[in-house]
C-alpha cells in the first residue's frame, strides 16, 4: 500500500492524494468486512463509527484534531491491523464475534473508532480488529507498546475463560521479527539465522559441553555462561565476532537455548569436523589468444573483491570457507551488492568521477523522457476527444516503452547512489578484514613456534632407544 500510495505515476495530480490516503484505510477494512471472509454481515460490527463510512471517519477525526492540535496527524500509521483467533470447534461465529467486540470495548472503546469483523472461512473462527490510530476522545496517537500486547492477552484470557474456552497457558518466547520472517521465507541468510548454523556445526564437532565451548570460540564468539561467582547465569549469552553486543540462547528460536543445546550435544557418538574442505579438482588453465585483458581496478575491484569474500563470487566453487563475520551483515543484501557489481562490470565504471557522470547522464535522461512522455499524454487526452482509437493506441504503446526507458534509467541512478554511499563501508570493512586475517596468522604462528619448542625431546618420545 506504501507503493501504490506513493507511485508518481499514480499520485501526480492533485486530486489523487487524498484517493490514495483514502484506499490505504479503505483496503484494510474491505478486506476485513469482506462478505467473502465474514459470510455474514451481521459479524461485523463498529465501535464509534458506523460501518459503511468507517474509513471516511478514521480520515475526518485525523482532519479535525489535526486542525485543532496543529500537529501532523495524516502522516504516519493510518490504522492498526490486530486479530484474536480461536481453537477449532470451540466457538460458533456467534461467540466468538460476541467476544471480539467485548475485547475491543474494553482495550480501545472510550478512545478510538474499531471495526470488528469475525472470518469464517479458514476452519476456525477469527476476529479482526481495524483500530484507527488516531482517538477521537483526544487527539492521541495509539503506540502499540509491549504493554498494550500484554493487556491484549490478558483481557482476551479472562474472557475467554468466562466462555470456557481454552488459552494459551505457557506462551511460547518472542516471535521472530517480520524482517527476519521474510528473508528466511525468500530463502536469504539472517543474522540469527547464522549464528543458529554456526552452532549447529558446533554441536556437530563436540560430544561434551566443553567441546561446544572450545569450537565456538575457535569460530570467534564469546560466550557468557556463568556469573561472578561462578554461579549459573539465568539467562546465558553469545558475543558473535565483531558484534556490538551479546544474543542469549533461548531468544534464537526453538531448540538453542543452552539446556537444549548440550541435550542435543549428548546425543552425538562422535565428533564431526565443523567445516569440512571438501576435495576439488584444480583448475584447467587456458591460453588466451590477442590482446591480453586489462586488470580490473578501482570500484569494479573493490566490488569484486568484496563478492569473493561474500562467496557470492567463489574462486574454487569446492571451498566451504565460511564468510568473516565481520561481513555476514551485508549477507542479506547479497541481492543488491550482485546488481551493484554487474552495473559496474557492464558499465565499466572504475572511479567516483566516472560513477557520478553516468549518473548525471542517467538522470538527463530521465527529465528528456519524461518531458516527452508528458507531451504524448497530452496527445493522448486529445485524441481521446477526437475518438481515434487506433491512434490511442499507437500513443499509448509509446508511452508505454518511455515508461520502460525511465524506469531503467531510474535503477540505474538507485544504482549509482547505493554505489557511492556502500563504497566508502565496503573498502572499510576489506581493511578490517585483511586486519583480522594478519592477526590469525600471527597468533597462528606463535602457537606453532610455542609448540614446537614445548614438544618433547628425543629421550621421551616413546620406541626411541
Amino acid at each position: 500500500m506504501i507503493n501504490y500510495a506513493r507511485n508518481p505515476e499514480k499520485t501526480t495530480e492533485g486530486s489523487y492524494e487524498e484517493l490514495a490516503s483514502l484506499h490505504a484505510v479503505g483496503d484494510v477494512l474491505e478486506y476485513a468486512a469482506n462478505d467473502m471472509k465474514t459470510e455474514r454481515r451481521s459479524y461485523v460490527s463498529c465501535l464509534n463509527c458506523e460501518e459503511e463510512t468507517a474509513a471516511h471517519q478514521f480520515i475526518e477525526t485525523k482532519k479535525l484534531w489535526q486542525r485543532i492540535s496543529g500537529r501532523d496527524k495524516m502522516g504516519g500509521r493510518v490504522c492498526f491491523h490486530g486479530y484474536q483467533s480461536f481453537k477449532a470447534n470451540e466457538v460458533t461465529a456467534e461467540t466468538a464475534h460476541e467476544i471480539g467486540v467485548k475485547l475491543a470495548q474494553e482495550l480501545w472503546g472510550d478512545r478510538f473508532e474499531v471495526v470488528v469483523a469475525t472470518h469464517c472461512n479458514t476452519g476456525h473462527y477469527h476476529n479482526h480488529f481495524v483500530l484507527n490510530s488516531v482517538s477521537f476522545a483526544d487527539g492521541l496517537k495509539f503506540d502499540n507498546t509491549p504493554a498494550d500486547y500484554a493487556r491484549m492477552r490478558e483481557v482476551s484470557d479472562r474472557l475467554c475463560r468466562e466462555y470456557a474456552i481454552s488459552v494459551i497457558e505457557n506462551p511460547g518466547g518472542r516471535a521472530k521479527h517480520y524482517a527476519e520472517w521474510r528473508a528466511e521465507q525468500n530463502g536469504k541468510p539472517t543474522h540469527r539465522g547464522t549464528i543458529r548454523a554456526d552452532i549447529d556445526r558446533a554441536i556437530l564437532a563436540s560430544t561434551t559441553e566443553r567441546d561446544f565451548l572450545r569450537v565456538m570460540g575457535e569460530m570467534g564468539y564469546q560466550l557468557k555462561t556463568r556469573g561472578k561467582g561462578g554461579k549459573p547465569l539465568k539467562y546465558p549469552a553469545l558475543k558473535p565476532p565483531d558484534a556490538g553486543g551479546y544474543f542469549r540462547f533461548h531468544k534464537l528460536g526453538e531448540g538453542y537455548s543452552l539446556e537444549q543445546i548440550k541435550e542435543r550435544i549428548l546425543q552425538n557418538l562422535q565428533k564431526q569436523v565443523p567445516f569440512p574442505e571438501v576435495v576439488h579438482r584444480p583448475p584447467r588453465r587456458y591460453r588466451v589468444r590477442g590482446k591480453p585483458r586489462k586488470k580490473v581496478t578501482g570500484l569494479r575491484a573493490l566490488y569484486f573483491r568484496y563478492c569473493y569474500e561474500l562467496h557470492i563470487i567463489v574462486k574454487r566453487p569446492a571451498s566451504v570457507k565460511r564468510v568473516s563475520f565481520l561481513l555476514r551483515k551485508d549477507i542479506a543484501k547479497l541481492d543488491r551488492l550482485d546488481a551493484e557489481t554487474r552495473f559496474l562490470g557492464k558499465q565499466h565504471i572504475s572511479t567516483i568521477g566516472e560513477l557520478t557522470a553516468h549518473r548525471e547522464t542517467a538522470s538527463a535522461e530521465i527529465d528528456a523522457l519524461t518531458a516527452q512522455r508528458q507531451e504524448l499524454r497530452k496527445e493522448l487526452r486529445r485524441l481521446n476527444r477526437q475518438g481515434d482509437p487506433k491512434a490511442v493506441d499507437e500513443v499509448k504503446q509509446k508511452i508505454s516503452a518511455l515508461s520502460s526507458r525511465i524506469r531503467a534509467a531510474r535503477k540505474e541512478v538507485v544504482l549509482c547512489d547505493g554505489i557511492a554511499q556502500r563504497s566508502g563501508q565496503v573498502k572499510e570493512n576489506l581493511g578490517r578484514l585483511v586486519k583480522q586475517k594478519e592477526t590469525e596468522r600471527k597468533e597462528l604462528t606463535q602457537h606453532e613456534l610455542f609448540r614446537r619448542r614445548g614438544g618433547a625431546g628425543r629421550e621421551a618420545v616413546p620406541g626411541n632407544r
